[in-house]
């Protein structure tokens, strides 16, 4: 997504079945349109293939994570997902000035958002980076009464991790969380959102 008066944003997919993808985005204040595209840079030998874009609106959404961007400087409500502690940083922020930077492995924070919608569609979107190329960190959500599901980066700049799931039929919280599993660098997480779609 482009041309929508801020920073140009995408998300990677390399699967070879469809998956579903997102970007989230908010238009600049004096911006009515949008540049839609699928593009498959260099490298590889196989094409891409792209169906069933779509645009929605979601003008009165409401992020359903508490200190989602870690701008209280602290870690509540999120908690220790593993004994490797992880921590609030006020640096690598995505925006603002706090960040989650994980340990080198082993290493997350979660959160359990309440007050859900049973059976409800959501659509997850955190941003996460790494501190060296090629190490990995998690996006993800479980705990949601479905299957956990999550996206891992692994750039030195913060890509959009979009990611959808439905709650059970007698589940009304989720799991949202940054977690990385292994390596020898931190990963970083910032702005999650999570909104619902239906």
């Amino acid at each position: 997504m482009k041309n929508f008066g801020g920073t140009e944003t995408y998300t990677n997919i390399a699967t070879t079945a469809y998956s579903q993808a997102a970007v989230l985005f908010t238009n600049g204040s004096s911006s009515t349109t949008a540049t839609v595209h699928c593009w498959k840079n260099a490298g590889g030998n196989g094409a891409g293939y792209c169906d069933d874009l779509a645009v929605e609106p979601l003008s009165s959404a409401t992020n359903a994570v508490t200190n989602p961007g870690y701008e209280t400087g602290a870690l509540t409500p999120w908690v220790q997902s593993t004994g490797t502690a992880s921590s609030v940083v006020a640096s690598n922020a995505r925006s603002g000035t706090y960040a989650r930077r994980t340990g080198v492995s082993a290493s997350g924070a979660i959160q359990t958002v309440s007050g859900l919608t049973s059976s409800g569609t959501y659509l997850l979107v955190g941003w996460a980076k790494v501190a060296t190329a090629g190490e990995e960190v998690a996006v993800g959500v479980k705990g949601f009464g479905g299957t956990e599901t999550y996206l891992r980066a692994s750039t030195t700049s913060y890509a959009q991790q979009p990611l959808f799931f439905t709650t059970g039929v007698s589940t009304t919280s989720a799991g949202v969380y940054c977690y990385k599993n292994s390596g020898s660098a931190a990963g970083y997480c910032d702005d999650y959102s999570l909104i619902k779609l239906s």
